[in-house]
């Protein structure tokens, strides 16, 4: 007899079949196959009693994920910072002793200590299960702000629960000597900021010191006798200072109020002898000459939320001051240091456990800057209270010797935790006192332009100094009457002259033939000249100005360029805006020749630790187009400007015994009072000094800018002041 499967079992079996997988049912036809073949190579036995019942097919049970793997899987959850998947891959023991918002907290709290940026755990080997039990070992790679790269060997326990590797974790599966009761702590480490100097050695800014008195609720034994001792210190009373640490814990310290240095020293023995007072000592940056170069040295403060987005890698952290304005803010990076630290596992009682990583701090620098401070004073004191700014330059090699604007401010009320009320007026006073017009103040330039004007005539216009004109006092070429400042006109006049009595008809007929040449000459030679762009100062906010064209009229009016725009830019009014730091850049490569330099207001950053000072040298940023023919002409027109019979500043500088070169400006200004220019560099044949005055709508160049730049050129050249003859 044939022997098989039989039917009626294959039919009885059929509906399991239908529920297997296609692999699973592959495997078990295989099994029945193979089955029948044996049984069909058996020899043939009558059947004698009960028939067999089939063998049943047995369930295959899953092997669990290799330890390694759910190391793995861990370690993986743990760098893409996903608690929720770690948490469930934890032991039940482990569960049972913290819950999982806990546990994220754990983790989440020591990244944030030691400033972590990125994690990087790798699986290094995995030990042989001994008693359900195994040792999975790896090495953790941390990326911090404060102490760079933390490298730490460490070991996951892995626990074999209900048939599944579980991670059998306590607080040592971060850092090994963790433990359930130990901390990470991160002590910063960072160097005291660095000094700003002038170029004598005299302190700008440095670093003081506030003392923060408090109370530690717990060593309180008279409260009423301290509450008298603090109220004759701190500007409050008895129950403002109580309500401070009333509901504190008793060995907290809680700060109550600041004082200066001085008179933590003044009251010394009952700061420190009275229970439950206890006062901490802090760097307050200091700024001793007070208002003098305010714009220029800046000011430090808090550290901004958008400020430590961008500059936390760098190990700035919440609670930073950072520099503001001005050179501290330029030179953070060089005044800051770099900062470092000691990540440590410490104890509940804050003993050090375990040293993680020590990084320290790289010392910070002092800048020396080109500023001659007793100048700066002079200066200052010449400016008065106008608004405007003054620019002393030395042509030489771009040095700024001293920078002047008003209004002002002084940076101490602007920091000083004793006196909040003090900075909230410097930030209403009216006026803008944070702005620095000599950088960041854009303006008219006015006739001091027509010098870039007269180069744009000489070089492309096919003007020569001869070339003549005839001034009324007035000029309508275009339709309407534009008038020369002075009205009576100056009759027969050439170019040469026409530079040096400012005429405005001569530089009308100069703008209108480059306008017709070609539409772009005079803004390119504007450009040419350092306009329209920031002047490079390293240490100073600035402002680029503008030198409009074609391009840039249509972009912003909705209109092209006029024969009216060249004309009005050709007497440097119209939609041209300069900085009065621009100007003496400018100016100074007219007087040495032709080179614009950077200006340069540090000459190089110093080390209090002995490494080599970091030099700021001079720096060209580009020549004049003009010929050397041709600025030797712009140059003697200047020096007539004050030394002529017919120079519009020789009134301000009769009697002054060194020869000096320079331009008069009077820009009008919509309405208002025009503002006076008056730019100057001597000795005028071999120029050591420039100096650039602009005051807002005060009037006429020559009478209100002149005389100001001849003081400057007295207190620089040590001459006695005198009235001008």
């Amino acid at each position: 007899m044939k022997r098989g499967v039989p039917n009626a079992w294959l039919h009885h079996q059929l509906p399991r079949f239908q529920r297997l997988s296609r692999r699973h049912f592959l495997s078990l036809s295989l099994v029945v196959t193979l089955e029948a073949l044996l049984e069909a190579c058996r020899p043939s036995i009558p059947f004698i009693g009960k028939q067999n019942t089939p063998t049943p097919i047995s369930t295959i049970t899953p092997v669990p994920p290799p330890a390694d793997m759910v190391a793995r899987r861990f370690l993986q959850a743990w760098q893409d910072a996903d608690y929720d998947t770690m948490y469930g891959l934890l032991s039940q023991g482990a569960r049972n002793k913290i819950d999982k918002d806990a546990f994220a907290s754990r983790y989440r709290a020591i990244q944030k200590e030691a400033t972590v940026t990125g994690i990087r755990p790798r699986l290094t080997s995995v030990g042989s299960p001994e008693g359900g039990e195994v040792e999975a070992a790896f090495e953790l790679l941390l990326e911090t702000r404060l102490v760079g790269e933390v490298k730490h060997d460490n070991v996951l326990h892995l626990r074999l629960e209900a048939g599944k590797w579980r991670v059998d974790w306590s607080p040592s599966a971060i850092f090994g000597p963790l433990g359930e009761e130990n901390l990470v702590h991160l002590f910063p480490r960072s160097s005291t900021r660095g000094q700003i100097y002038d170029q004598h050695g005299e302190a700008l800014a440095r670093e003081g010191a506030v003392v923060t008195v408090g109370v530690v609720p717990g060593k309180i034994e008279n409260e009423t006798a301290m509450l008298g001792v603090l109220t004759a210190i701190l500007p409050l009373s008895a129950a403002e200072i109580r309500e401070k640490y009333v509901d504190a814990p008793p060995q907290w310290f809680i700060p109550v109020g600041d004082i200066s240095y001085k008179d933590s020293q003044a009251h010394l023995d009952e700061l420190a002898n009275t229970p439950g007072i206890s006062f901490q000592q802090k760097a307050l940056r200091e700024y001793p000459q007070h208002t003098t170069a305010a714009h220029l040295v800046g000011y430090v403060d808090a550290i901004s939320g958008e400020e430590l987005a961008r500059l936390g890698s760098e190990g700035y952290v919440e609670g930073d001051r950072i520099g503001k304005m001005g050179l501290e803010q330029w030179g953070e990076k060089y005044l800051a240091g770099t900062k470092g630290g000691l990540l440590a596992v410490i104890s509940p009682e804050g003993q050090v456990v375990a040293t993680l990583k020590d990084q320290p701090a790289i010392q910070s620098r002092s800048l020396v800057t080109a500023l001659d401070l007793p100048l700066q004073r002079k200066v200052e004191e010449i400016l008065g209270t106008n608004k405007g700014a003054i620019v002393v330059m030395d042509p030489r090699d771009g040095r700024i010797l001293a920078m002047a604007s008003r209004p002002t401010f002084d940076p101490n009320d602007l920091i000083n935790p004793l006196n909040p009320g003090r900075r909230q007026a410097v930030l209403t006073m009216p006026g803008q006192p944070l702005l620095n017009r000599a950088s960041q103040g854009t303006y008219p330039a006015g006739s001091i332009f027509k010098v870039v004007s007269m180069a744009a005539a000489l070089e492309k216009g096919g003007f020569v100094s001869g070339s003549p004109f005839f001034c009324s006092g007035v000029w309508t070429k275009l339709g309407i009457p534009m008038y020369c400042w002075l009205r009576s006109g100056h009759g027969n006049i050439d170019l040469f002259q026409g530079l040096i009595q400012s005429c405005d008809v001569v530089f009308y007929e100069v703008g209108l033939t480059l306008n017709n040449l070609d539409i772009d000459i005079l803004p390119t030679m504007a450009r040419a000249f350092g306009l329209g762009q920031e002047s490079g100062l390293w240490g100073a906010d600035e402002a680029a100005g503008l030198v409009p064209d074609d391009a840039w009229k249509i972009r912003t009016q909705g209109y092209g360029w006029t024969p009216g725009d060249t004309v009005n830019m050709a007497v440097g009014q119209g939609f041209l805006l300069v900085t009065p730091l621009q100007i003496a850049v400018l100016f100074s490569a007219i007087a040495n020749g032709g080179t614009r330099y950077r200006p340069r207001l540090v000459l190089r950053a110093e080390s209090s630790v002995g490494d080599p000072p970091i030099e700021f040298a001079p720096e060209a940023m580009g020549t004049l187009p003009v010929s050397s023919a041709h600025l030797n002409l712009i140059r003697d027109a200047l020096r007539r400007v004050t030394m002529g019979p017919r120079g519009t500043a020789r009134f301000a500088f009769q009697g002054f015994p060194i020869a000096v070169a320079g331009k008069t400006g009077t820009a009008q200004n919509a309405g208002k009072e025009p503002h006076a220019w008056f730019v100057g560099y001597a000795p005028a044949d071999a120029p050591e000094i420039v100096v650039v005055a602009l005051l807002e709508n005060a009037g006429e160049g020559s009478v209100e800018a002149a005389p100001r730049v001849r003081k400057v050129l007295e207190a620089y050249f040590g001459i006695s002041p005198q009235p001008a003859s």
